[in-house]
């Protein structure tokens, strides 16, 4: 708590391990895990040749590395995260960071998964490695499972019964809170009738899918600024977090999949809350009869204007100082906004000022209560306030 409000960061990571593999990865698996040679910054694994990476991750490499990052963006993670850098940003590090700023409770989405994000992996073996993160993140979040919220992984290599059963799974057996939405496969589209099996878990299970800054498809707007330095690295972040935030957006309610799944709770994370005034006027204007853009909107109407279905479902999360968001709450509401720190990114907010900053909004005390608690609760459901 702090300073009388109760406090739901709702958008966290978890920077993973070096031995997550050795420890976690099943039996019959574990001569060919990922094998950790290098977590460069604390902040990328790189990972020796093998099955997942046959070139391996080092920079500069074919392999799949990390993306180009300016030395001022790495180089600053011991200033800012001081002891939790020095503890490997453990457990218990994130439980005493929480508790000098007044974070009450954690969302906590994944970090060093790029095995998941491997390509022409053999599918068990995918499986395999997928389960090993979970039940890595379910042991880092049982430091205190009332604090710390644990978010199922899934790969973006994947068969759709592998699909639902994994995401079974990790709601079912290791209580997590949400699972993270993968980008559809090549050839595939999220409202491709097979994948109403996955959708239909999230009203079967009552727990909220996120869209986590994931693409809507391939290729995504940001692909022309990959791999390439000077200005692109910015405008290749900027087009990632909102664009394909928006594009997830209106592909949920544009192909039905929120008109079929009446009760399915979604949320769009990671690429801030100021845009949604815009994209929900946008999308109406294209997709409800009546507008004079709706003439492009080349299929039979929605029930609802796609606005309508987002305040239904939906959620976005606000950085702290976005200088947009009172924007959104006034044209939007403060009903559909949760509050996030992205901790520990080097490009989230400076934990000791996540709070004030926000508080510091010029909205209401309703709004900040709603957006810091009441909010992500509903968004989460019961099994937040465990």
């Amino acid at each position: 708590m702090w300073e009388g409000y109760k406090v739901i960061d709702g958008d966290a990571h978890m920077q993973g391990a070096m031995d997550i593999w050795d420890r976690f990865m099943p039996k019959e698996y574990y001569d060919r895990r990922p094998v950790v040679v290098d977590w460069e910054d604390k902040m990328f694994f790189h990972y020796a040749p093998g099955e997942f990476f046959p070139q391996g991750t080092w920079r500069g490499g074919k392999g799949l590395g990390r993306r180009l990052s300016p030395a001022k963006l790495t180089g600053s993670m011991h200033e800012k995260h001081g002891f939790a850098w020095e503890a490997d940003f453990s457990a218990e590090s994130r439980l005493k960071v929480m508790d000098l700023y007044g974070w009450d409770k954690m969302v906590c989405f994944t970090g060093a998964t790029q095995p998941l994000r491997a390509e022409g992996v053999d599918q068990d073996l995918m499986w395999a490695a997928t389960q090993a993160w979970n039940n890595w993140a379910h042991d880092f979040c049982q430091a205190d499972p009332t604090r710390l919220k644990m978010v199922g992984a899934l790969p973006e290599q994947y068969d759709i019964e592998g699909l639902v059963t994994e995401t079974r799974r990790v709601i079912e057996k290791l209580g997590a809170l949400t699972v993270s939405v993968p980008m559809a496969p090549e050839g595939k589209d999220w409202s491709d009738p097979e994948y109403d099996a996955f959708w239909s878990l999230a009203e079967e299970l009552d727990v909220a899918f996120s869209f986590h800054g994931v693409h809507s498809g391939r290729p995504s707007f940001a692909d022309r600024y990959a791999q390439r330095p000077g200005p692109a690295v910015a405008l290749h972040q900027g087009a990632t977090f909102s664009f394909e935030n928006m594009m997830s957006m209106a592909h949920v309610i544009y192909y039905g999949i929120l008109e079929r799944h009446p009760k399915m709770r979604v949320s769009f994370l990671e690429g801030s809350s100021g845009w949604l005034p815009f994209w929900l006027g946008r999308m109406d204007d294209l997709a409800a009869p009546g507008h004079r853009q709706a003439v492009f909107f080349d299929a039979p109407p929605l029930p609802l204007k796609p606005s309508e279905y987002f305040m239904r479902q939906g959620f976005v999360a606000c950085d702290s100082d976005e200088r947009a968001l009172k924007a959104a709450v006034d044209l939007c509401g403060p009903d559909n906004i949760i509050w996030n720190t992205d901790y520990p990114h080097p490009d989230g907010q400076d934990p000791p000022t996540a709070l004030p900053y926000f508080l510091d909004q010029p909205i209401s005390e309703e709004a900040k209560r709603k957006i810091l608690w009441d909010n992500p609760a509903r968004l989460y459901g019961e099994r937040i306030l465990s």
